[in-house]
């Protein structure tokens, strides 16, 4: 996937409105981006699989990982005063949502602009001033004046999803992306990537790509598709908090111009099927006399992240 192509993923996704449950506009793109790479499939809940051509089945199964959705909203009810009440979809600190301007879904499946609002400091009391806002008092203001308004001329139910209004940008002089949804739709982008770079390639893996859904949520949509893919191996593109901005130097783990933040864990389930493996076609001999069960496959990814691009080798193993 050309350098071009990638930013135009990275930019549809980001734009995609998509917050936990609601994730249709980022299924979309994916599909419309991915579906030349392999079998697409989905369940009931809506995770997205794209498993390669080249699978065959009998042989060791890597799970490449990320998830669709994004931290949001959702209509809680409609106040006499024409203000949406609303609940937080993902976790969000209460102090980084007033102002925001967000995007509400219509019964006609449309969006409509807003603006979180709470009480202005021209009202607030002292103690008001100093004190971060419940949620519970911020409202979303679509520029309605009454609950009939609401319901009558901007077509807005009870459960509607609300999504944050940021358009993606790249500045291609200083090679940084800004937008939202980062995570984990730069995630999502990377894993077509991969699967694109690995596209006719002979693997002793076979290896499927899930778009999990609700992660923000508890993980619901990832414990769904690790069942079904059952992996030997998970590899997991996931938006990493950023905190070069916050943490001492010596400290920092996510930083732009950094590149990756690479974690590893070992499931134990998954190093016994290995093992066992290599024990069936080898017989009964230590693990580490054999060759590795599963064999190692490297290709150049180049997969955003931190908001940059940056290369590196992917070792599926």
């Amino acid at each position: 996937m050309e350098r071009k192509a990638l930013l135009k993923l990275a930019e549809e996704l980001s734009n995609a409105r998509g917050v936990s449950g609601f994730e249709d506009e980022v299924l979309a793109v994916l599909r419309r981006h991915g579906g030349h790479l392999g079998e697409l499939s989905e369940d009931s809940l809506r995770n997205l699989y794209l498993s390669r051509r080249e699978n065959r089945g009998g042989r060791p199964v890597v799970q490449l990982d990320a998830h669709s959705d994004e931290v949001g909203f959702m209509v809680r009810a409609v106040r006499p005063n024409g203000t949406l009440a609303f609940t937080p979809l993902g976790g969000w600190m209460p102090c980084n949502i007033p102002a925001h301007r967000v995007l509400v879904q219509t019964a006609e499946g449309d969006y409509i602009p807003g603006v979180v609002a709470s009480k202005p400091p021209h009202f607030a009391g002292t103690g008001e001033r100093n004190a971060v806002p419940a949620v519970e008092d911020m409202g979303i203001d679509i520029g309605a004046s009454s609950r009939e308004e609401v319901l009558r001329d901007f077509h807005i139910r009870i459960g509607a999803p609300v999504a944050p209004d940021a358009a993606f940008q790249y500045q291609e002089g200083r090679d940084l992306m800004i937008g939202k949804a980062f995570d984990c739709r730069l995630g999502c982008a990377a894993l077509v990537q991969t699967l694109d770079l690995l596209a006719g390639k002979d693997l002793a893996v076979d290896v499927t790509g899930a778009f999990a859904v609700q992660e923000e949520m508890g993980m619901r949509g990832a414990a769904v598709t690790a069942n079904r893919v059952k992996p030997d191996v998970a590899i997991v593109f996931e938006g990493c908090p950023a905190d070069d901005t916050v943490a001492e130097p010596w400290l920092v783990q996510t930083a732009i111009h950094k590149g990756h933040l690479v974690q590893h864990k070992i499931i134990v389930i998954a190093a016994v099927r290995a093992v066992n493996a290599a024990q069936h076609r080898k017989g009964a001999v230590r693990p580490e006399a054999g060759p590795h069960p599963i064999g190692k496959v490297q290709a150049d990814v180049e997969a955003p992240v931190a908001g940059k691009a940056h290369r590196g080798d992917l070792d599926i193993l």
